[in-house]
């Protein structure tokens, strides 16, 4: 098995060389990451401006590749320039320090590198861990915890269709004593609880500082949300189609001329 894997994190971040650790027994691991951290910049890439790619031998990895762009471009450099003629079976994205729930799915680096591997037609994951000040991150448990759900996700049966990644949330666990189980659930829609602070004010001008808390966002029942604040481990299917699908207008041809003028 070949892996291709990556973060928003940057390359020197102890998430990736986790997962980089959780991947060696599976098979052989290339790592093509950013040089910085691009944490909740989305689905960004840069088709305007060459872009830097670095060889560099970097511990414990060895040979790495140094992208200076976003999660998503280090996707492209990986599939289509550094493993174009041995290219992967699978792409692997994070571990994130931080859950990529519900509508994170739209910000997160991340999940938009799994995402733009799924798009150029190879099987992707991304990984993330909810963090919390009480329950710091030990990095070798979860490591180990994550080799156990790329293996489950890479089975005959879990394979998605082309376009489809799975999105992994572990949660905040005491002890890190993660669950034996995976919860398979839809992500959540509901907004995050956006809240502004004033932090300076100069004439007419205003500095805000972010202020909404991240757990105090709504929480459907059933959701990948609820479940992993429930202290489940959650795997959710993301598709790459933003249609509704359910809109009667689908398909249909209407006349400019015959629309009502708005009031």
């Amino acid at each position: 098995m070949r892996f291709l894997i990556t973060n928003d994190d940057g390359f020197d971040a102890p998430g990736l060389e986790a997962l980089w650790q959780a991947l060696l027994p599976l098979g052989t691991v290339e790592v093509v990451a950013p040089a910085v951290c691009h944490s909740s910049r989305g689905h960004a890439v840069d088709t305007k401006n060459p872009i830097r790619v670095e060889r560099r031998e970097v511990e414990p990895f060895g040979g790495i590749r140094i992208v200076h762009s976003s999660p998503a471009d280090c996707i492209r450099v990986g599939l289509r320039h550094v493993m174009a003629d041995n290219p992967p079976d699978c792409v692997v994205a994070g571990i994130n320090p931080g859950a990529n729930l519900g509508v994170d799915l739209f910000y997160s680096g991340t999940a938009a590198a799994a995402r733009e591997a799924a798009l150029l037609g190879v099987p992707a994951i991304a990984l993330s861990r909810l963090i919390h000040s009480d329950f710091p991150i030990d990095w070798v448990s979860l490591s180990s915890q994550a080799a156990k759900a790329v293996s489950l996700l890479l089975r005959p049966e879990y394979r998605l269709p082309a376009g489809h990644f799975w999105n992994v949330n572990f949660p905040t666990i005491s002890g890190e004593r993660y669950p034996d189980e995976v919860m398979f659930v839809p992500h959540g829609t509901e907004p995050h609880a956006v809240q502004f602070q004033v932090l300076e004010t100069c004439g007419d001008s205003e500095l805000l500082g972010y202020s909404a808390a991240y757990r105090d966002r709504p929480r459907v029942a059933g959701s990948d949300v609820a479940e992993l604040f429930s202290r489940r481990l959650t795997a959710t299917p993301v598709g790459p189609s933003l249609t509704y699908a359910g809109s009667a207008h689908l398909h249909t041809l209407v006349s400019l001329g015959s629309a009502a003028s708005p009031d």
